[in-house]
């Protein structure tokens, strides 16, 4: 009750999520609504230029990522992108593309088998052909932190390699996996990987917003799920301070 997003600090708030069900489609619908009376959408091209530039006093932006490459993420995120003019990125896991698990990460056995849980390079082709991006997600989803330095060389520069080739694209961006400083990565030596392997970016899991091009090696984002309440979208990403924020108009477009 007492943190708003209207309160919220200058600077780009990156939102995670994962999987969206089929019924939680209005609540993803609803939640993007909400941020946006109160800063623009912005792709990750243009979110890392206005960085690399400085970012503009009093401006407020939201960036919208999705990780692991779902079958929801094209099926029942993509509309809801769709009809409300959202630009967004996947991060996908590139050698899971055609030989794809039947577990997501790290619940393999605790959750039935579920059938074609991964995006195809069809509709993944369709994504891209609407306008959104791909990022890269390593090419076997492990944790860098136990890796040895050559191996975390190699998942970044496959996976870019790869997408790259399946997209026809130049791929730019990289997310973590799981991406806790310590636990999931080494932070004195993966960011830096990542960006001699020709990524421009770094994103954690690390709640916070970014200012500058000094977050580039170890961007926050907001992991979130589509199916919470709005009240709780403004206590994790709203701030408790007086005085008046920014504020846009709404995206009043239902898919």
């Amino acid at each position: 009750m007492l943190r708003s997003v209207a309160n919220a600090e200058p600077g780009l708030y990156t939102l995670c999520y994962h999987q969206v069900a089929r019924n939680e489609q209005d609540q993803l619908a609803a939640q993007l609504r909400h941020l946006g009376r109160y800063g623009d959408f912005i792709d990750a091209d243009t979110a890392t230029d206005r960085l690399a530039a400085g970012w503009p006093a009093g401006e407020r932006a939201f960036l919208v990522t999705f990780d692991d490459g779902y079958t929801d993420t094209f099926e029942v995120a993509r509309p809801v992108l769709k009809a409300l003019g959202v630009p967004g990125i996947v991060f996908l896991i590139s050698d899971w593309i055609d030989a794809p698990p039947n577990y997501p990460p790290g619940l393999e056995g605790q959750v039935p088998p579920q059938e074609r849980l991964y995006m195809t390079r069809a509709e993944i082709a369709a994504w891209c052909a609407d306008g959104l991006d791909v990022g890269s997600h390593t090419a076997t989803h492990p944790r860098l932190s136990r890796l040895p330095r050559e191996r975390v060389a190699d998942e970044l520069a496959r996976s870019r390699r790869d997408l790259s080739a399946l997209t026809g694209r130049e791929i730019r961006h990289f997310a973590c996996p799981w991406g806790a400083a310590g636990p999931d990565f080494q932070p004195d030596r993966d960011p830096a990987l990542a960006l001699e392997a020709g990524y421009r970016t770094f994103f954690t899991t690390r709640r916070d917003h970014a200012r500058g091009p000094a977050d580039f090696p170890l961007l926050p984002r907001h992991v979130l799920e589509p199916s919470w309440p709005i009240t709780d979208l403004d206590a994790l990403i709203g701030r408790a301070r007086l005085g008046r924020g920014t504020r846009r108009n709404g995206l009043d477009t239902h898919p």
